[in-house]
């Protein structure tokens, strides 16, 4: 099983996202990604690494809103 993603939370200037996913092992966590100039144009860089492994989408959520520094739209 490949990581799945629940929830899509975009940053209020459309530069950066965080994905709230279900990781193959089945516990949830969520990752940053950001738009980039490519040749190709604007496109998302690969999400980064995993942050933190919970039991629930709810709470990867949570964790989301509290520990990233930028605000978030959903």
């Amino acid at each position: 099983m490949t990581a799945q993603i629940v929830q899509i939370l975009a940053s209020p200037d459309g530069e950066h996202q965080v994905l709230i996913v279900r990781r193959p092992d089945g516990a949830y966590s969520y990752q940053r990604q950001r738009l980039t100039d490519s040749p190709a144009g604007r496109v998302w860089e690969p999400p980064g690494p995993y942050a933190g492994i919970y039991d629930s989408a709810e709470t990867a959520l949570q964790e989301a809103f509290a520990r990233v520094e930028w605000p978030l739209v959903s």
